[in-house]
């Protein structure tokens, strides 16, 4: 049963509920963010409560996301192992991926070799900005800041702000020194 109701949500979602008005636009009449959600709840592997999908949203199957935590408006959240803890923010177009392929034997072609997935971890009370990208294995402390269009491809120490491409540390929240 459980499958059936998967298969029939992801169905909804992707050739409905994905589509329909944002959260915050007056068209949504505040039923659209509901019904992603509920749909969310029988599709994904973990799935907190009172979450928010916003239109145009994008996930797999794997992905496990915290109480009050939202998918940004166009959010591609891409590969298996996305963990993202409670009260996560999520601006639009965030892109979160956790496969990337091989390229070391220079005697094969890249396409030819595989690929290589490594899990992203989001910790509680992260803000994530605008069209800012996570790549795999990466671990976002709780409290964290990632400033829109960083690239983070390191981890990220809780309580920090981290911006720019490669995203490094500019400042803590909680007044510690830098590292």
């Amino acid at each position: 049963m459980r499958k059936i109701s998967r298969v029939v949500a992801t169905v909804l979602y992707v050739g409905l509920a994905r589509h329909l008005p944002g959260s915050f636009s007056h068209l949504g009449l505040g039923l659209t963010n509901p019904f992603r959600a509920t749909l969310c709840r029988f599709m994904i592997k973990k799935c907190g409560k009172n979450i928010i999908v916003e239109r145009g949203a994008w996930f797999g199957y794997d992905l496990e996301i915290g109480d009050y935590s939202g998918l940004g408006l166009n959010a591609r959240l891409d590969g298996p192992g996305i963990v993202i803890g409670n009260n996560v923010m999520m601006a639009p177009d965030v892109v979160i991926v956790t496969a990337n392929h091989k390229h070391d034997d220079i005697t094969v072609p890249m396409q030819s070799q595989g690929i290589d997935t490594a899990p992203v971890i989001i910790e509680d009370d992260v803000w994530i900005g605008t069209r800012a990208m996570i790549l795999p294995g990466v671990r976002i402390g709780r409290s964290s800041v990632i400033g829109a269009g960083a690239v983070v491809a390191k981890d990220v120490p809780p309580f920090s702000i981290v911006v720019g491409n490669p995203a490094r540390v500019v400042r803590k929240r909680d007044g510690s020194p830098l590292i």
